[in-house]
């Protein structure tokens, strides 16, 4: 998978099975977030559930220790940084944990322990 969100969608959507395959148009306007085509990997819910539960795709998580530290800025520099999809779990509107598509962002981040440390110097 590459930063090329158009590109990956599409080979998202390829791997779709056949009863449950939509447009690349139609996934990625309700997979992500950000529809730039060079915007942040976040996933909506509906993104989310194509990739676990239709596709089945390895994930990770990462616990959201202090959620009030959780902000816009937190979000920009995901979108930023990250080379792989990712979701935010939120319950009440407060972000509980990150769900990593790339294991080897998600090791970084859980080494680190700390989410803001593991932006500033992840690249």
């Amino acid at each position: 998978m590459s930063r090329n969100k158009l590109k990956l969608t599409e080979e998202l959507v390829a791997q779709l099975p056949e009863e449950k395959r939509i447009s690349v148009e139609s996934a990625r306007v309700s997979w992500w977030f950000n529809l730039r085509p060079n915007g942040g990997l976040r996933l909506t819910a509906l993104g989310w559930y194509a990739l676990t539960d239709t596709l089945d795709l390895e994930f990770y998580e990462y616990k959201i220790k202090d959620p009030i530290s959780f902000n816009q800025h937190t979000i920009l520099a995901l979108d930023r940084k990250l080379k792989m999809p990712y979701y935010i779990v939120a319950t009440k509107g407060m972000p509980k944990a990150i769900i990593f598509f790339g294991s080897k962002e998600a090791v970084l981040a859980n080494l680190y322990g700390n989410l803001e440390k593991f932006l500033d110097n992840y690249s």
